[in-house]
Parts: C-alpha cells; structure tokens; sequence
C-alpha cells in the first residue's frame, strides 16, 4: 500500500482524520467519545489541564477496545476549585454555557450519523455532572436514532480505587497519560490538605504511572461491557 493510500482505521482521533477514514469508522464502529475536562488548579504538582488530559486518554483507550472517533477535550469546568477555594489559575464557566455547549454538539455529532455519544468528564462535581446531563437530556428530547451519555471515571473505577482532586488516584493517571509532567518535589514537605493545596483524597506522593495504567484497566473493563450491550441494545431497535 503507498504512502497515499487511504487507511482504514476503525478508530481515531477526529481532528486527524480525512474523511474517507470517518466514513470508514462511521460504517463500522459509529461511536463519538467527547473528552471534556477543565482547566484548574491541581496543586503544584501538576498541570491545571489534569481533567483533560485524564479524559482524553481514557476515551483514547476506550475508542481503541470499541471503535469510533475521539474529539478534541473541552476544557469546560463548571464549579472548580476557584470558586469552591479560590485556588488561581482555574477557569471557571457556567453551567448553562457547559449544558448549551454540550446539547449542540451532541445535536451536531447526530447529524454526522453517530449513533453513540459519550460525553467523558474527567471534571465530576456534580454541578458539572448536572450541567451535562442536562445538555444530553436536552439533545435527546430532539434526537431518538442515537444515544447520548454521560460518564465520569469517577463512576467506572474500581472501588479499590478513590475518586479525589490533585490526589494519588488523578495524579497517577497524569503521570500515566503524560510522562514527565507531574513534579512531586514541588509539594510542600508536610501534611497535604484540601484548604492549603487544593488537594482532595490519598496523598498524590503515592502516586505511579504504573498505578495510572491499573485504574486505566479498571475502567476499561467496567466501560466497555456495557458499550457493548447499548450498541446491541440499538443494533436490536432497528
């Protein structure tokens, strides 16, 4: 095959493909995996695109075991740390932007014949969980031919496994998802708290990469089950 020749990818990033290889993956694995994120404070041990970074990856690993395509993350946070305890560096947007945003490009993504959208939030208050779901609940009261979803890792992780803020459990899938970007001797030699680092749950000192590809495994096993029965669920509908 040339250089030039077209590739038949069964999944993807949708910003690098052409379109014959959406159309490829569109006839075979019709699923839209939307990473969408935040830009906060993480304490000083890690990127403020944590959230981001950490969803985008998951529905990379995700599309690989289903199929479908991967959209650019949205760093749209409804209810960071900035308002919560006025940590810097934190864009903070409202949840009727975050519902609106989300309810158009569910809308926009059924269109383009996608029959499963799964908005992934690596950012999972519930004010943003809420936001979300009202924007896919919105879509679906216009679409019926596809379903849209929202997810959180926080939902998908073992139990062995906390859901926290700037903590072990997020700071290992960063160090996982983007070695070399997570400095632990930026942390203060002490007791780490929420109020004076911003950081929620195990201290992230325990941290690995090695664990970020566990948790990474934990979510695969619980997510793609039950992609697997929605889409079959649909396939039987017809």
């Amino acid at each position: 095959m040339s250089a030039d020749s077209p590739r038949k990818p069964n999944w993807g990033r949708y910003a690098d493909l052409r379109p014959i290889e959406i159309e490829g993956i569109l006839a075979s694995s019709p699923i839209a995996y939307v990473p969408w994120g935040a830009l906060e404070w993480h304490s000083q041990h890690a990127p403020i695109g944590l959230d981001s970074t950490k969803a985008e990856g998951i529905c990379l690993a995700l599309a690989e075991k289903t199929g479908g395509v991967v959209l650019p993350p949205i760093p749209f946070g409804v209810n960071t740390i900035k308002p919560f305890k006025g940590f810097p560096h934190s864009i903070d947007i409202s949840a009727e932007l975050a519902t609106r945003a989300c309810q158009e490009l569910c809308l926009q993504l059924a269109d383009e014949k996608f029959r499963l959208v799964i908005i992934f939030t690596g950012h999972y208050p519930p004010q943003q969980i809420d936001a979300l779901q009202a924007g896919v609940d919105q879509a679906q009261k216009e679409i019926s031919s596809s379903r849209f979803l929202v997810w959180a890792d926080s939902q998908l992780l073992d139990k062995k496994y906390r859901a926290d803020h700037a903590g072990a459990t997020e700071t290992s899938f960063q160090m996982y998802f983007a070695h070399g970007s997570v400095d632990l001797d930026a942390l203060p030699d002490r007791l780490l708290s929420l109020d004076e680092d911003g950081i929620m749950g195990e201290d992230p000192r325990e941290a690995s990469a090695s664990r970020g590809k566990a948790q990474l495994n934990s979510i695969i096993a619980a997510a793609v089950p039950q992609i697997q029965f929605i889409l079959a669920e649909m396939e039987a509908e017809v």
